[in-house]
């Protein structure tokens, strides 16, 4: 009886320890599993659809969710929220780093993450227009077609920044700043008004707040949303109709293929405004993870691959049609710290 009483609890600790070391592998493996099922579950952002559409149908066992960057943001910054309800989260722009600043600022626990990947693709934001709308901008604007210089035009008659008076008031195409192109075009206006303005080019809160500035950016604002810009996507509006918008600010991403691709719109450029201001895409992991080991499981280095050919610079990736006839972006965004950013959110968001 004693022999098998031992036998029993031998059983018994062998099999404690599998479990044990098995839960203590599944803590390291930083939960890739959040379905249960062997699957692996990635928040993309919208910028990255075609990207995200392209490595699922390579990658059958990766899910991936399309969201506006700021419904995560928003999201992730609840205080009730306590993790990532993913394994990984691949965005344009800082969005993670917003959400620890929306965090801290609200007295709340750090969203446990894991260390977000290097950059995988970066954009420089531009600004698109019709050649002759160009042509009346370079010449109203001495100092270079800027978004600073737009802004003061933005609403009024086109004769007063050199064009003609059948193309009635200057309009602006920006979308809103609640997707990484949004947020990143947004920024860089900012910026090229507050170094017109004397002002950091990479600007904080403050800032924004300057007389100036804050008559500029609430022209500008109200300006886009009353053309229609701040609901839809302006660059596409745009490119079936160029009369649309007088100037339009996108991602050279989406702007230089889409005008590569639109044989009947020669008289159209890209303008690379000072600052340059880009945006940068990475991979943030679930508390535990791994942004190596998660960009394996989307494809490796195809996930490169996949960002250069939807237009993103990508090194060591031959470019798409209409990428890189502007500046080298460098290693820097150019983009003010996070809680700037979502600052102008909420300015925006105020804007009638």
């Amino acid at each position: 009886m004693k022999r098998l009483v031992a036998v029993l609890v031998a059983i018994g600790l062998v099999a404690g320890a599998i479990v044990l070391r098995r839960s203590l592998d599944g803590e390291a493996s930083g939960g890739a599993d959040v379905s249960g099922d062997g699957a692996t579950t990635v928040i993309c952002g919208s910028e990255l659809r075609r990207v995200c559409d392209e490595l699922a149908s390579q990658s059958p066992s990766v899910t991936f969710r399309i969201e506006d960057e700021a419904v995560t943001a928003d999201r992730l910054s609840n205080p009730q929220v306590t993790a990532l309800d993913a394994d990984g989260w691949l965005a344009a722009g800082p969005w993670a780093a917003i959400v620890a600043d929306n965090r801290a600022a609200a007295g709340a626990p750090a969203l446990n993450l894991g260390a977000p990947s290097a950059v995988l693709g970066r954009s420089p934001a531009v600004i698109v227009a019709a050649d002759d709308r160009a042509a009346a901008l370079q010449g109203a604007c001495p100092s270079g077609v800027t978004w600073a210089c737009i802004g003061g035009f933005a609403g009024r008659p086109w004769t007063e920044a050199g064009g003609q008076p059948s193309w009635g008031a200057v309009r602006p195409g920006l979308a809103p700043p609640e997707t990484g192109a949004g947020l990143v075009v947004w920024s860089q206006a900012v910026s090229s008004q507050t170094a017109a303005n004397g002002l950091p080019a990479i600007w904080a809160r403050n800032d924004l707040d300057d007389p100036v500035v804050s008559t500029w950016f609430d022209q500008l604002a109200g300006q886009a949303k009353r053309s229609g810009s701040a609901s839809n996507d302006p660059l596409a509006r745009f490119l079936v109709a160029p009369a649309t918008f007088g100037a339009v600010g996108a991602l050279e991403s989406a702007a230089g293929p889409a005008v590569a691709r639109a044989a009947g719109r020669s008289d159209t450029r890209l303008l690379y405004p000072e600052p340059m201001v880009s945006a940068e895409v990475t991979l943030t992991p679930a508390a535990g993870g791994d942004a190596g080991d998660l960009l394996d499981a989307l494809g490796g280095d195809g996930v490169g691959a996949a960002l250069a050919r939807d237009g993103w610079r990508v090194a060591g990736q031959p470019p798409a049609a209409g990428i890189g006839g502007g500046p080298p972006t460098g290693d820097s965004p150019g983009l003010p710290s996070a809680g700037a950013l979502e600052y102008l959110r909420q300015r925006w968001e105020a804007v009638p």
